[in-house]
């Protein structure tokens, strides 16, 4: 009889759960349902105020009273309609938000709520340059956690003129995941366009981390300066792999013919992923003197290294083309199938 007892004891306990659990998903649900028509009629809202606005009527901006604790919001349509506006129109719209005290919201918003608020907001600011707004990016920067926050912060720090010092985003960098540095290349590559001259002093740092390099590399080579040349080269031969094949594509990147011993020299690394950027910048480059090792890469072990060559090839002209029909022909199992496959998809097999 206990026995019996328990199970049927067992089974309204079981019972009540389960309804307690969709009671619970049916208020969550209604719940959010009712958030999402508070934030449509929120936007529309803001929406209608910025047009407002922008046509003339001053006044309209005080209708953002009832959505002031909506700073994502009013940071997400912002940056949406700037982008769109130029002229007189933007001014007013600019003026008018600021006199209402819009971007003392976004700098309170920083340091409270969601990254993806926070992020909003930072972005926001950018459109209200000023002491206020820099010390406030500022602030933010030294309390953010993580990368992509901190990105956003010192992307709007250098869209006011307050651009951070780039040993301080170098430093920054260091010890950030993979996934993490890549947000850094923009913000790099920037800083990098500015100023040169700093971002080669950097680069030859030993006591710079070694990811913070490799970003410096690559955003050296597309800022297409060929006072990095030379530096490049030289870590192009360096023990470290990363390095030698940011600097490398960097190579590739400035295009310059000065590069051609340092990239003659990568297309036989032990590394095959040295070999293949090797290909890559050859064709990039335009390294005529490339086209016998490169020919030699399409029997290499790796694929991606026998398709790079095959692209620089096809990318070194009528030459290139020639060496590449011949390879169809006469090469071997492995150099005859990536020349083909290349000289198909330039549609130059027909000519062959």
């Amino acid at each position: 009889m206990s026995g019996l007892l328990l199970i049927w004891s067992t089974s309204v306990v079981l019972a009540a759960v389960a309804l307690l659990w969709m009671i619970g998903l049916i208020v969550a649900r209604t719940w959010r349902e009712r958030g999402e028509v508070r934030r449509r009629d929120d936007l529309h809202l803001i929406q209608q105020v910025f047009l407002d606005v922008m046509n003339g009527s001053g006044d309209a901006v005080g209708r953002l009273q009832h959505v002031k604790h909506r700073a994502r919001l009013m940071a997400e349509s912002l940056l949406e309609v700037i982008a769109l506006v130029r002229g007189a129109e933007r001014e007013r719209l600019i003026s008018a938000l600021a006199a209402f005290g819009v971007d003392e919201i976004f700098c309170r918003r920083l340091s409270r709520g969601s990254v993806a608020g926070r992020i909003a907001s930072a972005e926001a600011l950018s459109i209200f340059p000023g002491d206020r707004t820099r010390e406030a990016l500022r602030r933010a920067v030294a309390g953010a956690r993580t990368g992509e926050l901190r990105v956003s912060l010192m992307r709007s720090l250098i869209e006011i003129d307050a651009p951070p010092a780039l040993r301080e985003v170098l430093a920054d960098l260091g010890g950030r995941k993979a996934s993490e540095s890549l947000l850094y290349l923009p913000l790099i590559a920037r800083l990098v366009a500015d100023d040169t001259m700093t971002a080669l002093k950097a680069f030859g740092d030993p006591q710079v981390a070694g990811e913070a390099r490799v970003v410096l590399a690559e955003a050296l080579g597309a800022s297409g300066d060929y006072r990095a040349l030379r530096p490049l080269c030289i870590a192009a031969r360096a023990p470290d792999i990363e390095l030698r094949i940011a600097s490398i594509r960097a190579l590739g990147a400035l295009g310059h013919p000065a590069a051609e011993p340092t990239i003659l020299t990568g297309l036989q690394d032990r590394i095959w992923i040295v070999r293949s950027a090797s290909c890559e910048a050859a064709g990039r480059i335009g390294l005529i003197s490339a086209m016998p090792r490169l020919e030699e890469q399409l029997d290499d072990p790796q694929w991606w290294v026998r398709f790079r060559a095959g692209e620089a090839l096809a990318a070194l002209g009528t030459a290139g083309h020639q060496r590449l029909r011949a390879v169809a022909i006469s090469g071997g199992d492995l150099s005859r199938r990536t020349a083909s496959m290349v000289l198909a998809e330039r549609e130059l097999a027909a000519a062959a």
